[in-house]
């Protein structure tokens, strides 16, 4: 259908829809429709990728940070809030008779033999802290000697045997702990801290390895060629100008190890069974009978034993940024 107007009627701006004092008649155009100006439509082109980043990291953040929040809500809500129904998502009555269980003495819980929350929780962080450190210790000392064997020194096999060596990292853990299960109930190992340390150390060495060699690659040869003409030895080389060099490197490859022997499960809910050897990690099943889980108190315990690594990450924050971008590339 015609439009009669007498003058031009732009359609960017305004509907051809409605009626205008300029037009003699009304026309209806069924494929018309009011346009958007175009730096609406470009604001709305870069602002649509935000809003769905945005959602995209809040939906991340809830499905990370949501379960450490409801550790957190059961650790510090009363039993009868904690078993309601439907779950309270905020603590009407917060207490903290979980963490007085825990820390110091409570009444409400006895494990095997009689023994209180408190003392589960000592004698699983004293023996956590003791095989973490013992087998950082370990990591810290072997792991720069064997990196540097793999990357300056040249001997027979020596590719086959750090091919041979790095592939424990794939070996899966499950399978391969029943063998290690008869292999420790041999040697007397079983349900002993000694067991856990090198069974930690085992585990931890070819991954440590892998990143010291990487680490020595990236420093320059002439600079040990330098210090063996001014009459360095190889082991003076390496304790006097290498290890410095690498030593970012070596703290962050300690961290991680300290990290992993402090998270250990697997592994010593198979080969402990008392709680003289028992971790942290493992010791906090206790809470878990046969009728009834005691959900603050291993909440509770949970939170507390989380506070050893974050401090050790926050403590060594840059050194470990510093060590798993810096030397992890051959210069």
């Amino acid at each position: 259908m015609r439009i009669f107007s007498e003058q031009r009627h732009d359609v960017r701006y305004s509907c051809p829809c409605r009626t205008s004092a300029r037009l003699r008649t009304f026309s209806f155009m069924p494929n018309a429709c009011c346009r958007i100006p175009q730096k609406t439509v470009m604001r709305l082109q870069r602002l649509i990728p935000k809003i769905v980043l945005g959602l995209a990291i809040v939906l991340i953040l809830c499905w990370t940070l949501g379960p450490f929040y409801w550790v957190i809500i059961s650790a510090i809500s009363p039993r009868v809030e904690l078993y309601a129904k439907p779950p309270h998502w905020f603590p009407q009555n917060p207490t903290l008779h979980a963490f007085h269980s825990v820390l110091i003495e409570g009444e409400g819980f006895r494990g095997g033999g009689g023994i209180s929350a408190a003392t589960l929780i000592r004698k699983g962080l004293y023996n956590s802290l003791v095989i973490a450190l013992v087998t950082t210790s370990l990591v810290m000392i072997a792991s720069p000697l064997l990196g540097y064997a793999f990357s300056r020194l040249h001997f027979p096999g020596r590719t086959l045997f750090f091919i041979v060596f790095i592939g424990i990292i794939a070996l899966p853990p499950w399978p391969v702990l029943i063998g290690l299960f008869a292999e420790f109930s041999y040697l007397q190992l079983l349900d002993s801290k000694i067991g856990l340390i090198l069974l930690s150390f085992t585990f931890r060495i070819p991954f440590e390895t892998w990143f010291m060699k990487g680490y020595f690659e990236a420093i320059p040869r002439d600079v040990e060629d330098a210090a063996r003409i001014d009459g360095c030895s190889y082991l003076g080389t390496l304790f006097r100008v290498s290890i410095p060099m690498v030593m970012p490197g070596l703290i962050a490859v300690s961290i991680i190890s300290f990290l992993f022997s402090w998270n250990m499960f697997a592994a010593p809910l198979i080969l402990t069974y008392t709680l003289k050897s028992k971790p942290l990690t493992v010791a906090m099943t206790e809470f878990i009978g046969q009728y009834y889980v005691h959900w603050d108190l291993m909440s509770a315990a949970a939170l507390v034993a989380i506070v050893p690594p974050i401090l050790v990450v926050l403590f060594f924050q840059k050194f470990l940024v510093k060590g798993l971008t810096a030397g992890a590339v051959k210069a």
